[in-house]
């Protein structure tokens, strides 16, 4: 069987030049825990951005709903030996509102659709792609305004972050309160409190709600929580293998790395603690400016903690131009012990 996998345009042109590498290598992820027989070859007869996937049958439910997430996916073709295409699917439904990661604009907002594709990178990279459709744990240890943490809420699974930044979370909870209330979404909403060592106390706020009135009645909801501490602490805060996933886009400045000194400080410190609070098959995937600092290194760094690093293969594809000082890259790895 042929297909067609047409792209999702962007507006900056030269990002668009970009978006085939990162898309052919974010889907030869899934091809590979669902088809791995299956070969992936651009597409220009159309003269839009498009991917040919070929395989020796049909594809099954499980690799249909791993496409409907792909980030950059617009809509999926069947080619017919005509040349006709025949329309499969389109993108999945989002679980709370496909705007939701889009509305709140802030300096520093990494792109939504980015997140989605290090999500699926972090996913299809683990143990646990087969169980998508349930509902998973991600934590996003620098979320900032939690765009990350919103991405997640719109495939069902529970989302937690973490920033030493109150206002932005601030902003976050503020904002999540306000579009439940607007699109009149059943939520609860309450703080919490948890204890480190030394007495410190860190304020949790947690939002717990569901798609439908009568889910949330039935207490089948998801849970987003926003947690103002310091990135290398959430094991003591969450626990020991908490969660499926964590995945940062981590800052291109230091205002995270006071305690560390430096971005790569930072990361020999919190990974240790990232790691610990995985759960085994889980994974840790970050993107980061690779003109500051090397892909290379934080693989290093990932395997001094404990994980194991994924390199070659689709991995070698995530690298790509931001702006003129930003190259981003993309550096994975899992936890197998």
């Amino acid at each position: 069987m042929k297909y067609c996998m047409l792209l999702w345009p962007h507006a900056n042109v030269r990002y668009q030049n970009e978006t085939l590498k990162l898309a052919q290598s974010e889907l030869r992820l899934m091809l590979d825990v669902f088809a791995p027989d299956a070969q992936i070859s651009p597409y220009d007869a159309l003269n839009l951005p498009a991917l040919i996937i070929e395989m020796p049958g049909e594809m099954d439910a499980k690799l249909l709903r791993a496409i409907r997430g792909h980030s950059l996916l617009y809509a999926l073709m069947e080619v017919r030996e005509d040349g006709a295409l025949l329309p499969v699917c389109g993108r999945e439904e989002a679980y709370v509102g496909a705007d939701l990661p889009g509305i709140l604009k802030y300096k520093g907002k990494t792109n939504e659709l980015f997140l989605q594709l290090l999500i699926n990178v972090a996913l299809y990279s683990g143990g646990y792609a087969h169980k998508a459709g349930g509902q998973l744990e991600l934590l996003d240890p620098m979320c900032g305004r939690g765009t990350a943490l919103f991405v997640a809420a719109n495939r069902g699974w529970n989302a937690t972050g973490t920033d030493l930044d109150k206002n932005d979370l601030s902003e976050a909870e503020k904002f999540l309160k306000r579009y439940f209330e607007y699109h009149r979404m059943k939520y609860a909403f309450k703080r919490e409190a948890r204890t480190l060592p030394g007495a410190k106390s860190v304020p949790v706020s947690c939002f717990s709600y569901a798609d439908a009135p009568e889910h949330f009645k039935a207490g089948e909801t998801c849970m987003l929580r926003l947690a103002n501490a310091d990135a290398a602490r959430t094991r003591e805060i969450f626990g020991r293998e908490k969660f499926h996933m964590i995945v940062c886009d981590l800052p291109y400045g230091v205002q995270h790395a006071s305690l560390g000194g430096s971005i790569e400080g930072l990361l020999a410190r919190a990974l240790p603690e990232w790691c610990a609070a995985l759960k085994k098959g889980g994974t840790v995937a970050l993107s980061f400016n690779a003109l500051t600092l090397k892909t290379e290194r934080v693989l290093d760094l990932m395997e001094a903690a404990g994980l194991e690093p994924m390199r070659g293969g689709a991995y070698a594809g995530f690298s790509h131009w931001v702006e003129q000082a930003v190259t981003r890259d993309i550096a994975v790895a899992r936890r197998v012990k």
